[in-house]
């Protein structure tokens, strides 16, 4: 589990930081971001992170090394471009990831082998999802698509663990609802349930051939922590990423 430390100084950190969100609310990297797995590695371990980002403008992939001598390397693929670069340190101290490059600074946190954090750019203020195969101990899988709901509309991704834990995000692409990190649990391979930092849930079902995961979301609209009477779905794939 993430330590109660950890989470407080992300937090704060966050509060600096993303205070805004491209109008959607603030970014909260206090919240658990990403799927927690069986490892036990630190943030400074040696290992290569795979995920996803995505913002209100732009989604896309990460790929993130953390080398012995606590560098990090790295590099976001947006679809349709830019294809940014990014290098910096790791700060085992506070447990915190630190890179930058083309105009895009990151920062986040580790837990057993799992990236959660937030960036900054050109594109807006975004997410970023990963996980290192090799310090969870587990395969894993991300699923993008898109949310419909009577409040806005939004990218969804989900990255999910082999034994069923997940993380991810929804960022808003119009309308007035919250961006907001999410967690979850993927049950029997079939059922998805999860909730996002506002506290709203996120339900779906696994097709048979493990492709593409559907549900139930509506996200809160902007300075409501409700999303009330609104409805909504979501469809996520492998392609889609």
């Amino acid at each position: 589990m993430t330590s109660r430390s950890k989470l407080n100084r992300i937090a704060a950190l966050s509060a600096i930081a993303f205070a805004t969100a491209c109008g959607s609310g603030m970014l909260d990297v206090g919240h658990p971001t990403a799927p927690s797995g069986g490892g036990g590695a630190t943030v400074g371990s040696p290992a290569n992170y795979a995920g996803t980002i995505g913002d209100s403008l732009k989604r896309g992939t990460v790929a993130i090394s953390v080398s012995s001598t606590l560098n990090v390397t790295g590099t976001f693929t947006f679809v349709g471009g830019p294809t940014v670069p990014m290098a910096g340190t790791v700060d085992t101290a506070a447990g915190l990831m630190h890179a930058t490059g083309g105009g895009y600074t990151f920062t986040g946190f580790t837990n057993v082998g799992t990236l959660g954090g937030s960036y900054t750019g050109a594109t807006g203020t975004g997410y970023v999802v990963a996980s290192s195969d090799s310090l969870t101990h587990e395969t894993h899988k991300s699923y993008c698509g898109f949310y419909n709901s009577t409040n806005s509309n939004g990218r969804i991704s989900i990255q999910i663990l082999a034994a069923g834990s997940a993380g991810g995000f929804v960022a808003q692409t119009s309308g007035t609802s919250l961006s907001s990190f999410l967690t979850g649990n993927l049950i029997n391979n079939v059922s998805f349930t999860g909730s996002t930092n506002t506290g709203v849930n996120i339900t779906g079902l696994m097709s048979s051939d493990h492709s593409t995961l559907t549900g139930s979301y509506a996200p809160p609209a902007g300075g409501s922590t409700s999303p009330g009477s609104a409805t909504g779905n979501f469809s996520a794939t492998i392609s889609g990423c």
